[in-house]
Order: C-alpha cells, then sequence, then structure tokens
C-alpha cells in the first residue's frame, strides 16, 4: 500500500509537466512563409531577437525582415506571394492570414525604409482588397500586378 501511494505520487507530479508541453507548442502562430533568398546582410527579428536569415527560414506574422546596406533578401508567402527586398530596407509583416476555405485572406505590411518588389499570388486573385503595405507617406492598395516601391529615409 505504502509503495503504491510513492508510485502514484510519483505519477502525479509528472503529469503537469508533461501536459504543459504540448500547451505551449500548440500557442505559435502558423508560418506565413519561409526566407527563399539571401545574399549580403539580411535579418529577421521576432520578439526583441535579431538574427541572420537563412534560406528555409520560417516567417510568421509579426516578424521584421531587413537587409544591410550590401544586403538582398527574398520571401515566398504560403500563397505564392514573393517579397524581394534591395539593400538598406526595413518591412514588418503585421499581419498574414491565407485560409480561403474560412474566408480569410489578409497581406498587411510596413515598409519602413528601402525597396520592395512585391508579386502577389493566390490572395490578390481571391480578394483584390486583400494585400496592403504601409509606408511613412500613406498606405498602398496592392490589388494584383508586379509592385515596386521604395522608401527613402
Amino acid at each position: 500500500m505504502i509503495y503504491l501511494k510513492k508510485y502514484l505520487l510519483r505519477a502525479l507530479s509528472v503529469v503537469p509537466a508533461v501536459c504543459l508541453v504540448p500547451a505551449s507548442a500548440s500557442s505559435l502562430p502558423e508560418p506565413s512563409g519561409h526566407v527563399a533568398r539571401v545574399a549580403g546582410a539580411a535579418y529577421v527579428s521576432s520578439r526583441g531577437h535579431t538574427n541572420a536569415a537563412k534560406v528555409g527560414q520560417a516567417v510568421l506574422p509579426g516578424v521584421a525582415l531587413s537587409t544591410g546596406d550590401d544586403g538582398a533578401l527574398g520571401v515566398i508567402l504560403n500563397d505564392g506571394s514573393v517579397l524581394s527586398f534591395g539593400p538598406h530596407s526595413e518591412l514588418t509583416l503585421e499581419e498574414y492570414r491565407f485560409a480561403p476555405a474560412r474566408d480569410e485572406l489578409r497581406l498587411r505590411a510596413t515598409l519602413r525604409r528601402g525597396t520592395l518588389s512585391l508579386i502577389p499570388g493566390d490572395i490578390a486573385r481571391l480578394d483584390p482588397l486583400a494585400i496592403a503595405v504601409d509606408t511613412p507617406e500613406g498606405r498602398v492598395q496592392v490589388r494584383g500586378g508586379h509592385v515596386l516601391m521604395m522608401v527613402i529615409e
């Protein structure tokens, strides 16, 4: 009987730790896309941490993408949209949702400086008002086609 009580106490003390792991892992947002190309100095910043960008790295909503004076960066989003950045650029992916079955289509970004080449994917085809890029001077609504933008500090 004493052995059984000790065994149960040990088993119960392990259960809460095991249950916490899946709950915290499931709270991570779904990746919006991935880094497809890196040249020179290029960075991904999230939650106060900045790391060198790597090909294949997941891109999540809220992430800031930036390049140095000699950098270039290419990102492919889940709907096939392609974002390319030139030197000395900074963009934050504010919001990205691509769930056509639930009618959730949205791409919101802020270009603070530098150059951006945006080739919209399926999200623009399904909802022409779903893509917008904010700049220090205003908002650009992207309805399709190839968009080239430059923000000078």
